[in-house]
C-alpha cells in the first residue's frame, strides 16, 4: 500500500469511529458505515487500529505534545462520501465521547486521531517508546516482549521492537533471531530486515540478517508472508526463503520445532561456506575469515556443532582441500594451493 493511500484509509477510518460513537445513529449513515467496511479489508485493520489508538491511555500525552498547526489538517466525509480536510472547528462535537485534552485540543475524535497519525513519530514514542535488544559474540538472549511473543537471538545480534495498541514491529539490524509469535486476531506482527517485510499474525519463525544484504526466513509454525519490492512469499511451515540482492529462492528441508542453532547446531544443506562461516562467528570471539570472497561460494552439506570450531575447520579443510590458521585476533580460512597473506 503506498503511504499516502494508507493515510487516506486511516483518515476515513477515523472519521468513521467519530461518527459512529455520536449518541444519535441514522439508518442513512449506518448503512453508509456497512458499505465502507466491507469494501476493503483494509479499511477493517484501519478501522481496528484507529479504534485502538483511542483506548489507548498513551493517547492523552501524545495530543498535548502534538503541534497546533495539525488542527488545519483535520479529516471530515463530504456528500460525495469522500474525505477531504478542514479547520477542527468543521467537525461535529461530540459531547461524551471525547473528554479533558482530547476535546480542548481537537473538539472532535476524527481529528484526534489523524493529528495524532500526522505526528507518528512522536506519537509512537509517547504511547510506546522502541526498546533494543543486542547480544555479544558467543550470547544469546531470550526475550519476552508484552503481547507475549518469545523472541531467541542468537550471537552478535541487535534488534529493536515496539509493540502499539495496534501493532507489533521488529526491525532486525544484524544477526539472527527466532520468533514464536502470541497469536492476535487483528494486530499484525512485522519483522523488517531492511530488504523485505515479514508479517504474520501468530507463528514461529526464523530470520537470519547477514553480511552482503543476504537474508533468510525459515517458518516452524503457521504461515509467514515474505514481501520485497513489488513481490510477496507465503510461506507455511517447513519452508524458507533466501533473498540475496533481488534474488530470490525457496528453501527446503525446514525440520523440528525451532532452528538447530539453539541447541548449538547448524544443519547444512547446500549451505554457502560464508553462512556457515557467520554462524560460526557468532559464537566465539575470535572470526574466522575467508582468505578471498569466492570461496563463501562453495556448498556444504553437514551437520556441524558450532562450538566444536577446531572440528568443523578440521572437516572443511579435508573435504574441500582448504587450510587454516590462527592468528591472534582471528582465524583466516584459506585454499591449500593460494595461501592467503
Amino acid at each position: 500500500m503506498r503511504p499516502n493511500e494508507r493515510a487516506e484509509i486511516d483518515g476515513q477510518a477515523a472519521t468513521w469511529i467519530e461518527r459512529m460513537n455520536r449518541p444519535l445513529q441514522d439508518s442513512a449513515t449506518a448503512a453508509a458505515f456497512d458499505r465502507w467496511i466491507a469494501d476493503d479489508p483494509r479499511h477493517v485493520e484501519s478501522y481496528a487500529r484507529m479504534a485502538a489508538l483511542w483506548q489507548s491511555e498513551g493517547l492523552e500525552r501524545a495530543l498535548a505534545a502534538i503541534p497546533s498547526d495539525l488542527e488545519s489538517r483535520a479529516p471530515r466525509i463530504c456528500a460525495s462520501g469522500e474525505l477531504s480536510y478542514g479547520p477542527v472547528s468543521e467537525l461535529p462535537h461530540s459531547p461524551g465521547l471525547a473528554s479533558g485534552n482530547k476535546r480542548r485540543f481537537f473538539g472532535g475524535l476524527a481529528a484526534a486521531l489523524v493529528a495524532l497519525a500526522l505526528s507518528v513519530p512522536l506519537a509512537l514514542g509517547l504511547l510506546a517508546p522502541e526498546t533494543r535488544y543486542a547480544t555479544l559474540r558467543g550470547q544469546d538472549r531470550i526475550v519476552a516482549l508484552a503481547d507475549g511473543t518469545t523472541i531467541h537471538l542468537g550471537g552478535d545480534s541487535e534488534l529493536t521492537a515496539r509493540i502499539t495498541p495496534w501493532s507489533r514491529t521488529v526491525r532486525i539490524k544484524r544477526g539472527e533471531a527466532y520468533f514464536d509469535v502470541a497469536h492476535e486476531r487483528i494486530r499484525r506482527f512485522t519483522v523488517d530486515t531492511g530488504s523485505a517485510l515479514i508479517s504474520v499474525l501468530g507463528t514461529a519463525f526464523d530470520v537470519n540478517v547477514m553480511d552482503g544484504g543476504n537474508r533468510e526466513v525459515r517458518v516452524y509454525r503457521g504461515l509467514v508472508s515474505v514481501e520485497m519490492g513489488s513481490g510477496e512469499w507465503r510461506l507455511p511451515a517447513g519452508s524458507g526463503l533466501a533473498i540475496s540482492g533481488t534474488h530470490v529462492r525457496s528453501l527446503d528441508g525446514v525440520d523440528g520445532q525451532y532452528p538447530g542453532w539453539i541447541d548449538g547446531w547448524i544443519d547444512a544443506q547446500d549451505t554457502a561456506l560464508a553462512r556457515l562461516v557467520d554462524q560460526l562467528n557468532r559464537t566465539s570471539g575470535k572470526p574466522v575469515v575467508l582468505g578471498d570472497r569466492a570461496m563463501g561460494d562453495l556448498r556444504v552439506t553437514g551437520r556441524f556443532r558450532l562450538e566444536a570450531r577446531t572440528e568443523v575447520l578440521d572437516t572443511l579443510a579435508a573435504i574441500y582441500d582448504l587450510t587454516w590458521r590462527e592468528e591472534e585476533s582471528r582465524i583466516i580460512l584459506t585454499r591449500s594451493e593460494s595461501p592467503s597473506d
